[in-house]
């Protein structure tokens, strides 16, 4: 078990005051069979008039806020203590065919994967097209193992794509990171699930936080971390496994999941609507600290 002490600050600043907004973070690390968030605060300056707490759809905890008065800035501390007690998974050991696992998630008498079900299908960030389905039969096709597929796969992404903060941004289309073989974590997440979906499997997106190791010999730089992403595919004998396509890993202890949705619109740490405010500048700090 891993037990880590987080500190996410995102700031804002704009050119001129904003009248009124309202938020929506998504911050507060999952509770699950393999994580548990033992604290969690939020702090917002300026304070906010209103603040709710919900669940949504998927399963992730929301903070709603709204600030009405005026302001040039806004800083969203959240601070969390989670224990993880997740094991990486050998995909070697992962040997059911794709084929059975096409046939039972495209079988509408197993009302059992109904959840499952849900993320078989396209969105705007993870569109189906000839090349996408092409790249995923790659590994997907035939009577391949699960796991085989799976640990081929990640290793394609390590040997064929570039980790490149410059070459993409929030919108980018998985075409475009297809072609280029260039992105950052959300990019290569994205591709993936909409190369499985194509093929037929389960697969969905997940938002949170890695630790990051430093060089041999050199210290961890404290406040150095991101927000990360990675996916989760479904198999029918296995449940949810999670697994890292920008560091070509099976997510173990030092993953901690934030949220799951389709893609990144459902999981968006911090999104709003602000009136005012003219051009605006953000900047995102993580802390991700082993106790």
């Amino acid at each position: 078990m891993a037990t880590y002490r987080l500190h996410h600050k995102t700031s804002y600043s704009y050119s001129y005051p904003v009248t009124g907004s309202h938020h929506t973070a998504i911050l507060k690390p999952l509770k699950n069979e393999s994580q548990i968030c033992t604290r969690f605060s939020l702090e917002v300056s300026p304070e906010p008039a209103d603040l709710a707490v919900r669940v949504d759809y998927f399963g992730n905890t929301s903070h709603l806020f709204a600030i009405q008065l005026p302001h040039e800035s806004l800083v969203v501390d959240a601070y969390s203590t989670v224990e993880v007690s997740a094991e990486a998974i050998d995909l070697k050991k992962l040997d059911t065919p794709v084929s059975e696992i096409r046939e039972a998630l495209a079988d509408i008498k197993r009302t059992d994967l109904i959840e499952a079900k849900e993320f078989l299908y396209e969105t705007e960030n993870t569109k189906k097209t000839d090349s996408i389905t092409e790249f995923g039969a790659r590994f997907f096709s035939g009577d391949a193992k699960i796991g085989d597929g799976v640990a081929a796969m990640l290793q394609a992404f390590k040997d064929e794509f570039k980790f490149d903060s410059e070459a993409s941004d929030i919108y980018t289309p998985v075409e475009q990171t297809l072609s280029t073989k260039s992105g950052v974590c959300q990019d290569f997440a994205h591709l993936m699930i909409a190369a499985l979906r194509a093929q037929g499997l389960s697969a969905c997106y997940a938002s949170g936080y890695i630790l990051t190791m430093p060089p041999p010999g050199q210290p961890r730089l404290v406040g150095a971390d991101a927000s990360h992403a990675w996916v989760s595919i479904f198999l029918p004998e296995n449940g949810w496994i999670d697994v890292d396509p920008t560091n070509n890993l099976v997510c173990a202890d030092q993953h901690v999941a934030v949220a799951y949705g389709r893609d990144f619109s459902d999981v968006s740490m911090l999104s709003g609507a602000v009136t005012g405010g003219g051009e605006h500048t953000v900047s995102v700090e993580v802390t991700m600290q082993p106790i």
